[in-house]
């Protein structure tokens, strides 16, 4: 899912845990984040307030990870280092905020800006998600429609065409064609689609099919634009989140490489952390690429000269943001 309080964590469990029922929601890690920020910022000591954290946990899985978490802090490990081992639950992005907050002594800030972060990408994903379910219902009750009167509808008519012994329109004859094909051959496209599906999921893996699929993504009237909206907000706000939190351009632009779900994206990211290394600006790079709009170039611009380029990444999502929301309710 690009990782929503509908997408759940748990893909790879390092401790072996592998019920279903024990998945855990990004809502339930934000929830987390959010009341150990509370709780720090009100001086509670640290295992303490993991104690009242495991308390308060109603997921299982979670529960057990927070105690394992407990364990290590106890030992004498850093937070960072001990939520490290559990990376399908808590990214890279989160350790390094973590880390940071742990080195200068503003955890507690750290967190609430990372819940805050956390909230904010599930909610976009959210918008998403439910701007795609009423076209994606309309498009599924049509196709049954559709595959109704095809197989059992038409081909009453077309017996009693035959009937008339006269000859049809063209429209007609194709129509009629259709329904006869598909209910010849129906059997056979049904076993067809699974094998059909594997073969079009091996294709995209390869980098010459995930960059004609994600190309395609940026391409498909009204959704491109939307997509693309959706990914220069998520692209703003972590890099924006991760530079405001203390971590260098370098390490951010590294960890968004990562996680940028999007083969095109890495891309631009890979060449602007190569420019940067070298002593370049962020905005050289930023321009070669034909991902990022004119408009996030320009704005970038200015928060590099002067010298607020995590308030202006963050300021470029909330306009995005706006804009998703404007997309998604002309849509649905």
């Amino acid at each position: 899912c690009l990782p929503a309080s509908g997408c759940l964590y748990g893909g790879k469990q390092s401790s072996g845990w592998s019920s279903v029922l024990d998945r855990v929601s990004e809502k339930t890690v934000t929830d987390f984040t959010r009341s150990m920020a509370v709780m720090i910022k009100a001086r509670v000591p640290l295992v303490r307030a993991l104690d009242t954290s495991i308390s308060q946990s109603e997921n299982t899985r979670f529960r057990r990870v927070l105690e394992e978490v407990r364990k290590s802090v106890k030992s004498g490990n850093s937070m960072a280092r001990s939520l490290s081992r559990y990376t399908d639950l808590f990214d890279e992005l989160y350790i390094h905020l973590v880390e940071v907050g742990e080195a200068a002594g503003i955890l507690d800030e750290v967190l609430l800006r990372l819940s805050g972060y956390m909230e904010k990408r599930s909610g976009l994903k959210q918008k998403v998600r439910m701007a795609m379910v009423y076209p994606a219902l309309v498009l599924t009750v049509a196709t049954g429609a559709m595959l109704f009167l095809l197989l059992l509808i038409v081909p009453t008519f077309a017996e009693m065409y035959n009937d008339f012994d006269a000859e049809l329109p063209g429209p007609t004859q194709w129509v009629l064609a259709l329904s006869q094909g598909l209910t010849d051959y129906f059997l056979y496209i049904v076993l067809s689609l699974p094998i059909l599906g594997f073969g079009i999921h091996n294709w995209i893996q390869p980098p010459t099919g995930r960059y004609f699929v994600d190309g395609l993504k940026l391409r498909i009237p009204f959704f491109g634009a939307l997509y693309r909206k959706t990914i220069m907000t998520r692209f703003c706000q972590t890099l924006g989140t991760l530079l405001k939190s203390g971590i260098t351009l370098v390490d951010a632009l590294g960890i968004i490489r990562k996680a940028s779900g999007n083969v095109l994206v890495a891309e631009a990211t890979e060449e602007m952390l190569r420019s940067v290394k070298k002593g370049g600006s962020l905005t050289k790079s930023l321009e070669r690429s034909r991902v990022f709009p004119g408009m996030v170039v320009q704005m970038v611009t200015v928060g590099e000269e002067t010298a607020e380029l995590d308030e202006m990444l963050l300021h470029i999502a909330s306009l995005y943001e706006e804009e998703v929301d404007t997309a998604v309710e002309g849509l649905t």
